[in-house]
Parts: C-alpha cells; structure tokens; sequence
C-alpha cells in the first residue's frame, strides 16, 4: 500500500482498552481450543527458534512477528465468517512473510542499538562522575549506573512496544510496508496515549501473573488473546476510519 492510501489512526478514549480486552476474549472464546493450539504452536516454534545459535534471538523476533500477523488475520476471519481453523496461524508466512519477519529483523536491530546505547551512557557517566569527583563514593556511582540503564532500556523498549503494537495488522489487514506499519503504529498509539498506556500496564502486570499462576500453562492462552486483543484495537483505531482490509 502507497503511502497515500494508509489510513488515518483514530482517537479513542482510555477506557477503550478495556473493549480491546473484552472483544479479544470473546474471540478467543468462540473458539477456544484452536485459540490453543495455535497459542502452543507458537510457543514451541519460538522455544526452538531462540535455542538456535548465533541467529536465535533475532530469529525468535522474525518468528513472532510473522506467527502474530497470522493469529490477526485468523481474529479477523473469525469475527467475519464466524469460523477458525489452525492452519490460518500460517496466513502471515504464507502471505506476506517478507514484511512481518523485516519487521522482527528491525525490532532485534533496536534492542542491539539499546544494549549498545545503555554501554555508551554507563561510559559517559563513569566519566562524568571521575571528572567531578565522585567516582570514589561507590553508592553513587552504582545508583545513577542503575537508573540510567533503566532509563535508556525503558525509552528505547516503551517506543519499540508502541512501534509493535498495530504493526502485524497493518501489515496484513491494511497491506503497509513494514516501515509504514511500524511508523504507523507509534503514531497511532502516542495519538492514544490513555489507551496504550492501560493496555502495557495490563501486559506488564497481568500477563506475568496469568503465567505464574496457571505454572507457565496459561502460555497457550495468552499469545492468542494478545493478538486478538491486537485486532480488536486495529479495528477500533484503524478499521472505524474506513480503513478496513
């Protein structure tokens, strides 16, 4: 898609998160046992993939994204035609494998950037603090190492995250190139800054959680039920505009 033609994010309030939320269960409710299996698919697939010498962690990025543009395509078939089959989760490598998996390749070149950017900013500081003098007072020079680390791996993470969000539905419902998409995407959720920031709450906190206390089972379930969720923002920010596949 030109990028004339990419549509135009809308501007929804907070509390629409908590629709996403809703809409995504009750899509991953119509058909819970396909939701599933594609969820344990996904985990295998990814747990060989990040095992892979060398190339594992980037690969395990190509993979999820191109594994997420399938399980969105899949949402918006089953909300549709009302019907989900198991092999839809293929959809993205099947169609269009190239976009999603450069958009893996991209977000595994911002995290190398933000562990190189956390390296430089260590340096800088252990500089400043030796030319002011207080390098010699070690609780200082550990908490200002500390919260700048946090700081830069926050920034460059929280923008990689809202680069991320939309970007495996723009790719496949809407048909951008990944840069569009992922460009797109950040707009879209600093356009809906309440919306977003409750949506990473709830994955930063209650998807943690859901794990640990199902023993790492409710895997399967979660990794469907954020592409959902995924599909249904699309839908409410992307889709309302006019801009639906």
């Amino acid at each position: 898609m030109h990028a004339h033609n990419l549509p135009t994010p809308a501007q929804v309030p907070a509390s629409s998160a908590l629709s996403w939320f809703r809409e995504g269960w009750r899509l991953f409710m119509a058909h819970p046992a396909v939701w599933s299996v594609m969820g344990a698919a996904t985990f295998l697939v990814l747990a060989i993939a990040v095992w892979l010498p060398l190339i594992g962690r980037v690969l395990a990025m190509v993979v999820l994204q191109v594994l997420a543009g399938g399980m969105v395509a899949a949402a918006h078939h089953s909300r549709e035609t009302g019907t989900l089959k198991i092999n839809e989760l293929w959809d993205g490598l099947r169609q269009h494998a190239a976009n999603l998996a450069m958009i893996g390749v991209l977000q595994g070149i911002a995290l190398t950037a933000a562990g190189i950017l956390t390296f430089i900013t260590s340096l800088v500081l252990a500089l400043l603090l030796d030319i002011t003098g207080l390098a010699g007072f070690d609780w200082i020079t550990l908490a200002l190492s500390w919260v700048a680390d946090i700081f830069v791996s926050f920034v460059v993470v929280m923008g990689m995250l809202l680069a991320l969000w939309f970007a495996p539905a723009l790719v496949m419902l809407n048909r951008a190139s990944p840069f569009d998409a992922m460009r797109l995407s950040f707009r879209a959720a600093l356009h809906n800054t309440g919306a977003s920031a409750l949506v990473g709450a709830v994955l930063v906190l209650g998807v943690p959680l859901a794990i640990t206390l199902s023993f790492g089972f409710g895997i399967v379930v979660v990794i469907p039920l954020v592409a959902t969720t995924i599909y249904a923002s699309w839908r409410d920010v992307f889709a309302s505009t006019g801009a639906e596949a």
